[in-house]
């Protein structure tokens, strides 16, 4: 998940920063263009080692969603979301069902945007039976702020964890 999570900040801040750079050189008197974007990549199967579960391997999907309107000053309004899902089957025979979203929304003009996102992750074990072992939601209020097209701060406002994730039998 942390490599999905790196990609899914580099992907946001991506769009910040082609929003910020298109504002900056747009027309005030251009006519509104709105642009819609999904981008889906899928990966492994690849090794992962967890403090609490073991190796593994890890295979998902992750879905980048967005849709940019072109403002009347020339700035954007851009909302969307990203969802990932996947699998991390473990060397024991346990396997784990794991997903992530987040939802964000914001306006951009030349300067400073400043990107609220809300992000929930999940994580379900199972045993080699298909018997739930553990389960967890871990959820976050992030902000990334962009000057000038460069990410130049990334807070976490907010951070809550419910349940357990993946504990080994025994």
């Amino acid at each position: 998940m942390k490599r999905v999570r790196r990609l899914a900040l580099l992907t946001i801040a991506a769009v910040l920063a082609v929003g910020a750079t298109a504002a900056m050189t747009a027309s005030a008197s251009a006519a509104a263009v709105v642009t819609r974007v999904s981008i889906t990549v899928s990966g492994g199967p690849d090794p992962v080692q967890s403090d609490n579960c073991g190796p593994g391997m890890i295979s998902g999907t992750d879905t980048f969603t967005y849709t940019s309107v072109q403002t009347p000053t020339g700035g954007f309004h851009i909302a969307g979301s990203e969802v990932a899902n996947g699998r991390i089957d473990w060397s024991d025979g346990r396997y784990t069902m794991i997903g992530s979203t987040d939802h964000f929304a914001f306006n951009t003009n030349a300067g400073t945007t400043v990107n609220p996102v809300a992000h929930t992750d999940f994580m379900d074990t199972y045993s080699a039976g298909g018997v739930l072992e553990s389960q967890g939601t871990f959820h976050s209020v992030e902000q990334v702020v962009v000057t000038n097209g460069t990410i130049v701060r990334v807070e976490f406002d907010h951070n809550h964890m419910r349940g357990t994730f993946c504990d080994l039998p025994g």
